[in-house]
C-alpha cells in the first residue's frame, strides 16, 4: 500500500511553473571593484582609465564613475570624468572610449561639458555627437557634433552659439592644428 501512494504522489502531471520569456542580458564574464588601465603605443602611454568598478563583457568593459587621462607627448592633456564609460577591446573600436552621464573634461585650455563623449584613439581626437559645452574663463561656446584635439586646442562643432570675451580668446593661437573627419 506504501508503494502505491508513493507512485500516485510521484506521478502528478501537473505542468511546472515556469518564469515567462525574457530578453536575458548575457552575463558579464568578470566583475572588479577598483579598475586601473592604460593603453601606450610603442611604450609611450596615451591614456589611462580608472574605475570604481568594472564588468568584463569580452568585447568591452564597462566602468563606473570612471576617470580617464588623455596624454600627449607624455603629459596629461586632459582629465575626464563620468558616470559611465566603456573601453572596446577588439574591431573598429579598439582601445576607443566611450564616456556617458554628466561627463567633464578639464585641460589647461578649458572645459568640455556634455553627457556623452567618445575618445577616438586612433585619429586622436574627442567626438561629442549631442549637445557640448566649451568654457574658457568667462567664454563659453555651445554646439552639437564637437570634434576636437584633446587639450581643447582645435575644436569644431555645429549649430553653434557663443559667448566670447578678447581675454579668453586668442585668434590663431594654434595655427598649425587641424581636426579631420574619420
Amino acid at each position: 500500500m506504501c508503494l502505491l501512494l508513493c507512485i500516485t504522489c510521484c506521478n502528478s502531471t501537473e505542468t511546472p511553473v515556469s518564469a515567462p520569456d525574457e530578453s536575458v542580458e548575457p552575463v558579464p564574464k568578470q566583475k572588479l571593484d577598483r579598475f586601473s588601465t592604460q593603453h601606450t603605443e610603442a611604450g609611450i602611454v596615451k591614456w589611462t582609465l580608472v574605475g570604481e568598478t568594472s564588468t568584463f563583457h569580452g568585447s568591452y568593459i564597462e566602468v563606473e564613475n570612471p576617470t580617464v587621462q588623455i596624454f600627449e607627448n607624455g603629459v596629461v592633456s586632459m582629465t575626464i570624468n563620468s558616470q559611465k564609460g566603456k573601453q572596446f577591446l577588439n574591431g573598429t573600436q579598439k582601445d576607443n572610449l566611450h564616456l556617458t552621464g554628466n561627463v567633464v573634461g578639464v585641460s589647461e585650455k578649458g572645459k568640455l561639458l556634455t553627457e556623452i563623449l567618445h575618445w577616438q584613439n586612433l585619429a586622436g581626437r574627442l567626438y561629442a555627437p549631442e549637445e557640448a559645452t566649451v568654457v574658457r574663463g568667462d567664454s563659453t561656446w555651445v554646439g552639437t557634433e564637437l570634434l576636437a584635439s584633446p587639450a581643447l586646442e582645435t575644436v569644431k562643432m555645429k549649430n553653434n552659439e557663443f559667448t566670447l570675451y578678447p581675454k579668453d580668446e586668442k585668434t590663431h593661437e594654434y595655427p598649425n592644428t587641424t581636426i579631420e573627419p574619420e
